[in-house]
């Protein structure tokens, strides 16, 4: 069963030493790989979570894990540019990095597409 998508909270909050918020950081930029629509954010079933208004996908992404994974990406080429940035900043930097993040049936499943 599907959960109601409920307006993002505002609080900020940390796991695992790396940065996550309410803030959701790809807001913007994550869109449904299958059409290119943006996903949405919101609260699914008490969790921050992105949807699609599209239909594509069947299930809301974990906000956080798809946030992660994007995190260790940047970290993995330019740890400096990351490290100890606020939910805010990481934000920032992802717009001033990325031109989109597409997302398919799993967190994991994602394309980042760069500024060059």
């Amino acid at each position: 069963m599907l959960g109601v998508l409920a307006p993002a909270p505002e609080v900020s909050g940390r796991r695992l030493g790396l940065p996550t918020s309410t803030a959701y950081t790809l807001d913007g930029l994550l869109c449904c790989r299958s059409c290119g629509i943006s996903l949405q954010p919101g609260v699914m079933l008490g969790r921050r979570a992105y949807r699609g208004p599209c239909g594509c996908r069947l299930t809301a992404v974990d906000a956080e894990d798809i946030e992660q994974l994007v995190l260790k990406a940047v970290a993995g080429s330019a740890p400096g540019l990351v490290a100890d940035a606020s939910p805010e900043e990481l934000r920032r930097i992802f717009r001033r990095l990325f031109v989109t993040v597409r997302v398919g049936g799993c967190a994991q499943d994602l394309s980042i597409t760069w500024r060059t």
